[in-house]
């Protein structure tokens, strides 16, 4: 009778516990999703390592953002120490004022998606902040929702850096690239944000192309089935926001991005999203 109660007790086990494993994990992921949505304002500094061209570079940078309207302040430390970068939708023909910090030392106004601004960057500045990794699960939940949630798992608790988050991956064995034939007044910027995957990844695959916008209409591409073939997200205890990512493709690390001393839904002083803000230097 022993051996039988020990033998459905081992089943029930095998049976239950990766319920629990999958409940615990659709319930961090679904209040970490509400942390990103209720949060409005933030202040961090952005530690950012990402494959540009085959390598890995690193850069550094103290961010300030606000959701509504969208506006992105940006000071970069490195590189380019002391560059500056302003942007506020709606305003300045929805271009980016830019303090370089070097020749021509002017402020330059220049479009979001110039290719010198996106030189050695995987996103633009409508990526920053917390929303785009939650527009980018959000799609993925919405489109393959079986095959998305049978990648997510909770890892438990786990230190990085030496302080504890909770810890989520999600796994996409089935990453690969597809075939896309480009429409009409497609780029690949606006071909990354149809299917929420890295327009920077679709350039870095189809080595014909010079730039984002180096595409016509009925021209057939390479791109990824998804953002990334597994995510690594750290998640805050108290604030359950994702305060370190990691992004991996089919050859390994693709992006990582940490998001240090944050402040949650600060409040801004009136001008602090303005060139006559006090402790800027426009």
């Amino acid at each position: 009778m022993m051996r039988k109660l020990t033998f459905i007790i081992s089943i029930l086990s095998f049976l239950i516990i990766p319920t629990l494993q999958a409940q615990t994990a659709a319930g961090l992921l679904s209040k970490m999703l509400d942390a990103i949505n209720n949060c409005r304002t933030s202040k961090y500094v952005a530690d950012v390592v990402e494959r540009i061209d085959g390598k890995l570079a690193a850069s550094e940078m103290i961010i300030k953002v606000k959701t509504n309207p969208f506006s992105v302040y940006t000071y970069s430390i490195n590189p380019d120490p002391g560059a500056e970068a302003l942007f506020v939708r709606g305003e300045n023909s929805n271009e980016l004022l830019v303090n370089p910090k070097k020749f021509p030392y002017v402020n330059i106004n220049m479009s979001p998606f110039n290719s010198l601004i996106r030189k050695g960057h995987h996103h633009t500045i409508y990526e920053v902040g917390f929303g785009f990794m939650g527009e980018v699960i959000s799609y993925n939940i919405n489109h393959r929702e079986k095959e998305f949630y049978e990648g997510l798992t909770y890892d438990g608790e786990a230190d990085y850096k030496g302080k504890s988050y909770y810890k989520l991956s999600i796994n996409n064995p089935s990453f690969g690239y597809i075939d896309y034939t480009v429409q009409q007044g497609e780029n690949l910027y606006i071909i990354g944000r149809k299917f929420y995957i890295s327009d920077y990844m679709i350039l870095s695959i189809n080595k014909n192309m010079n730039d984002f916008n180096d595409v016509k209409p009925g021209q057939v591409i390479k791109i990824p089935s998804t953002y990334a073939k597994k995510f690594e997200l750290y998640i805050d205890k108290t604030n359950y926001l994702p305060v370190v990512q990691i992004i991996y493709d089919d050859k390994g690390l693709f992006g990582q991005y940490e998001y240090n001393s944050l402040i949650v839904n600060p409040v801004f002083a009136p001008d602090e999203f303005t060139s006559k803000f006090k402790d800027y230097k426009f």
